[in-house]
């Protein structure tokens, strides 16, 4: 089954199958396969089309034989959704970590602005 959402919105970024083909990591004919449904695009492969198309699963994504299959594609959007929270936590622990080494710093210099003033003092 041709993709048809895949197509409109690659189309409408204005970017060729051979760049999407080299953004993929295989050959331009290879993904005009996957854009005809010729060749099925595996899980990993919708994440990227994704990507590369800064868009969302749901704006692209058709199943492999016509039929609109919940559990898949829900599984995909699960899927998705799973690694998006992953990164939001990583990104938390590590904001979290920057505030503490900030306000580490910022009594640091406050610290050093007292001492350079005793010693103008002396």
């Amino acid at each position: 089954m041709v993709k048809q959402k895949l197509i409109t919105k690659r189309k409408s970024l204005k970017i060729s199958q051979e760049n999407m083909a080299f953004y993929m990591g295989i050959t331009q004919s290879q993904y005009c396969r996957r854009e005809n449904g010729i060749s099925k695009i595996s899980k990993a492969e919708w994440y990227k089309l994704a990507e590369i198309l800064k868009t969302t699963l749901f704006e692209i994504y058709e199943s492999e034989d016509d039929i609109y299959n919940n559990s898949k594609i829900d599984s995909l959007f699960n899927d998705a959704l799973n690694r998006q929270l992953l990164e939001v936590k990583t990104m938390t622990k590590h904001i979290q970590k920057l505030e503490i080494e900030n306000k580490s710093l910022k009594e640091e210099v406050s610290q050093l602005q007292t001492e350079i003033l005793l010693s103008k003092t002396k």
